[in-house]
């Protein structure tokens, strides 16, 4: 039987994230262990991206789930027991949630999503950037980690479709 990958630590993921994005990070927060973690990205068109990047481990437990089902336990900072979480806008800062799997040689990050199916993560693994929708419609990002920059583009790109989607539907 095959060993259960272990859980990065916070230090662990947040080298992980800045690493697959290699040169474009042109700043971080200096606490390692930080949680979210902030990050600025200088872009290729010169403008810069400030992210606040909340960063999970993505597992396979077995027992109350299918087994082609990965899940990452959220839980933000401040948030309380029954209490529901709020992503941090503040600073013109965008939050990006990703949760990371160490599956494989160089394991992949899913941006936005908590819970994904095995699938998505083993075509994440051989491809640069997977999309996949769940039954309630929300598309999934799976990226290695050196595709990071892409991943997030793509996210971001969905976040504008959506509220793109939900202006046009808003009632008049």
């Amino acid at each position: 039987m095959p060993e259960k990958p272990r859980k990065l630590s916070k230090q662990e993921l947040n080298k992980k994230f800045i690493d697959g994005l290699g040169g474009m990070v042109s700043w971080s927060s200096e606490d390692e262990g930080a949680s979210p973690l902030l990050i600025d990205i200088a872009m290729p068109s010169g403008a810069e991206l400030r992210l606040r990047a909340y960063l999970y481990n993505l597992t396979n437990p077995p027992g109350g789930r299918a087994a082609d089902e990965y899940k990452a336990q959220i839980i933000l900072p401040g948030q309380k027991k029954k209490e529901k979480g709020h992503l941090d806008y503040s600073d013109g800062r965008l939050p990006i949630l990703a949760a990371y799997a160490q599956d494989g040689e160089e394991g992949v990050f899913v941006l936005w999503d908590i819970q994904v199916k095995s699938d998505a993560i083993l075509m994440a693994s051989y491809r640069k950037l997977v999309c996949s929708k769940r039954t309630n419609d929300e598309t999934i990002v799976t990226v290695r980690p050196q595709y990071l920059y892409e991943g997030i583009k793509q996210r971001l790109e969905i976040m504008k479709e959506h509220e793109l989607e939900a202006i046009k539907n808003a009632p008049k």
